[in-house]
């Protein structure tokens, strides 16, 4: 999203003191007061101008927003495509793809799987493959807490730098789905 270049409000009051202490030397008191109204009248209409632009991009990031939301409603309702849920799991997970049978000791493992896979597709996929790979995430935290009191001390380490890792790739994708649309948007 553009962000509009504002000089801060007090700053050009500064400048605009600045002027009339200058244009004050060789001008009568009604003339430095015409010269003040002038300056304010601009200042206010910048400032108006920049409101507007402002909820203009609001409005643009409302919009935006609103219509991934959608998207993602007909993705769920659209539900799981046959078959997509098991290869996901087969393609993220590989060996560990069971996770009721995933030790304390190789849950970092499946973790650090997850992660190489994901990093290695994270550029080609589409949102319904991060829905699949979200659902694969959660499965593999609920894994987390039920093993978590046997985790050792490195392993859970680990596991947390690469949730946090997931998350902030899953983030990025979510904003490039997001500066997608408001392309299209600015396509129509």
């Amino acid at each position: 999203m553009k962000r509009a270049s504002l000089l801060p409000l007090g700053f050009l009051t500064l400048l605009a003191g600045v002027m009339l202490s200058i244009a004050s030397c060789n001008t009568t008191p009604n003339e430095r007061k015409e010269i003040a109204n002038r300056e304010i009248d601009k200042l206010d209409e910048r400032a108006d101008q920049l409101a507007n632009k402002t909820k203009e991009e609001a409005k643009e990031a409302r919009a935006a927003l609103a219509r991934r939301k959608d998207e993602e409603r007909i993705r769920r309702a659209r539900g799981p495509v046959k078959g997509k849920q098991q290869q996901m799991e087969q393609e993220l997970l590989g060996d560990y793809r069971y996770l009721s049978q995933v030790s304390a000791d190789s849950l970092k493992d499946a973790y650090t799987h997850f992660l190489q896979q994901v990093r290695a597709r994270k550029d080609v996929w589409t949102m319904e493959d991060w829905d699949y790979a979200n659902g694969i995430y959660q499965r593999l935290n609920e894994r987390e807490k039920i093993l978590h009191g046997d985790i050792i001390l490195r392993h859970a380490t680990k596991i947390r730098a690469l949730q946090a890792e997931y998350l902030a790739l899953e983030n990025r994708a979510d904003l490039k789905d997001y500066q997608r649309i408001k392309k299209e948007q600015e396509g129509q």
